[in-house]
């Protein structure tokens, strides 16, 4: 099979996943189930289900396209339900979208994906991941995470949610961003008012980021740090001159095995070098070599000291 191939079958299957709920879509499945149990009553075991699986790959083709072109002729998407996308603790994922547009899911992310006619709107509810979205003015690309609403039409950005808020970082192209805040940042002039605040909105253009803090309700734009997304992306940390304790926590993000600080004077000490991430073995030696530190193991966590 081609690599145009093998793209044209992804999309037909991403397109079925948004729309495999619809009662019609429903329908044509069980139609092509019907066909192929008829065909396993002619053939053989291996012969059936290789028409099993064809005749279905049709069908799921056959109703995407039904579904997406309009009978103008211009395409339309209906959704019936999000399709979501999940990763582990230290896994990463690239997903095609049914327009396309491709997100890249890093470590432990959940994102919920909703196409319609009109729009599409995408939830990261947990986690960090990267959007590469083609151009569609009728259509605009909207991504949700927490308190933010980012919109974009043709771009590629960042988008990282955690505890203490939401980080955004354009690789190219413009984003529009809003929040809604206690009050007024320099860098934000809110045009409208919500029950919950101010809603300040941003134009954030490449090369620059926008930080949005929770506890503070405020936004914060600052140079992008680009660097550090083009290392999860070939899953790699790299730290330089970085608070030990920060950079634990950004390891820990990526691991299964939890390290703490048990002696407080460690958080602030810096350190510098890369990583790959969830080596474990590996992060902690050079702690050990690099610090004159001392781990302490249990079946749950490691724990660093003097």
């Amino acid at each position: 099979m081609s690599a145009q191939e093998q793209q044209s079958r992804e999309r037909a299957w991403a397109l079925l996943a948004l729309v495999e709920d619809d009662p019609k879509v429903q329908e044509w499945l069980r139609e092509a189930d019907t066909t192929g149990q008829a065909g396993r009553n002619k053939s053989s075991t291996r012969a059936s289900v290789g028409m099993l699986g064809t005749r279905r790959f049709f069908w799921a083709t056959a109703a995407a396209i039904a579904l997406t072109i309009g009978t103008a002729g211009t395409v339309a998407y209906r959704y019936f339900g999000a399709q979501l996308y999940e990763t582990r603790i230290g896994e990463q994922r690239d997903v095609l979208l049914p327009d396309g547009s491709r997100m890249t899911l890093n470590t432990n992310t959940v994102v919920a994906v909703r196409y319609s006619r009109v729009g599409r709107r995408i939830e990261l509810q947990r986690g960090e991941a990267l959007f590469a979205v083609k151009h569609n003015v009728a259509q605009p690309f909207e991504v949700t995470a927490g308190q933010t609403l980012i919109r974009a039409v043709g771009t590629e950005f960042n988008v990282d949610r955690r505890p203490g808020g939401v980080t955004v970082s354009v690789l190219e192209g413009t984003v529009r961003i809003s929040a809604v805040t206690q009050g007024q940042s320099e860098a934000a002039r809110p045009e409208s008012a919500a029950d919950s605040g101010a809603l300040a909105r941003v134009t954030v253009t490449q090369g620059e980021a926008l930080e949005f803090r929770a506890h503070e309700h405020r936004v914060h734009t600052e140079k992008a740090d680009l660097k550090r997304i083009d290392a999860w992306r070939a899953r790699r940390l790299e730290f330089s001159d970085t608070p030990l304790g920060e950079a634990i926590e950004e390891f820990n993000r990526y691991s299964t095995t939890h390290i703490e600080v048990g002696t407080p004077e460690l958080e602030s000490v810096r350190i510098s070098g890369i990583f790959r991430t969830g080596d474990a073995a590996g992060f902690l030696y050079s702690l050990q070599q690099a610090l004159n530190v001392q781990t302490h193991e249990s079946a749950s966590k490691v724990i660093l000291t003097r």
